[in-house]
């Protein structure tokens, strides 16, 4: 499950910590479902709150999304592989879903200056229309 690779190992993290959801929401001032999105893969990793779970749970942020301290994850060839692919995985989501919410803002833009043009003409056409009955 390569998608939901660091969004698990949150959740694994939290578990061997003996927390519940709740319990860890409780602790960082956050409700519940804050951190069910989070493991859930609902919430984006570069989150706020990723690097006060990482110290609520006694643990570096590398461990907490890759489960494994840092120095192990570069002596191991295969785990590094794995976890670069699926960090790249994850960033082009974020900018594939970033791109679709431009290309929506753009169109909006689009639509809202069609818009304003088309009052500008009736605006002025109305003044026109006012100037020669004077």
């Amino acid at each position: 499950m390569v998608d939901d690779f660091f969004h698990n190992n949150i959740r694994r993290a939290r578990e061997r910590a003996g927390l519940s959801q709740t319990e860890l929401a409780e602790c960082l001032g956050v409700v519940r479902s804050t951190i069910n999105d989070l493991e859930c893969g609902r919430t984006n990793l570069f989150n706020k709150n990723i690097p006060a779970i990482a110290r609520r749970l006694g643990i570096s942020v590398e461990e907490l999304l890759c489960g494994a301290p840092p120095e192990q994850l570069l002596e191991d060839p295969f785990t590094r592989t794995e976890r670069e692919n699926a960090l790249r995985k994850d960033l082009e989501g974020r900018i594939s879903t970033l791109q679709e919410q431009l290309d929506t803002e753009k169109r909006i833009s689009h639509n809202l200056q069609t818009s304003l043009d088309s009052l500008t003409r009736s605006h002025n056409f109305l003044l026109d229309q006012l100037r020669k009955e004077q």
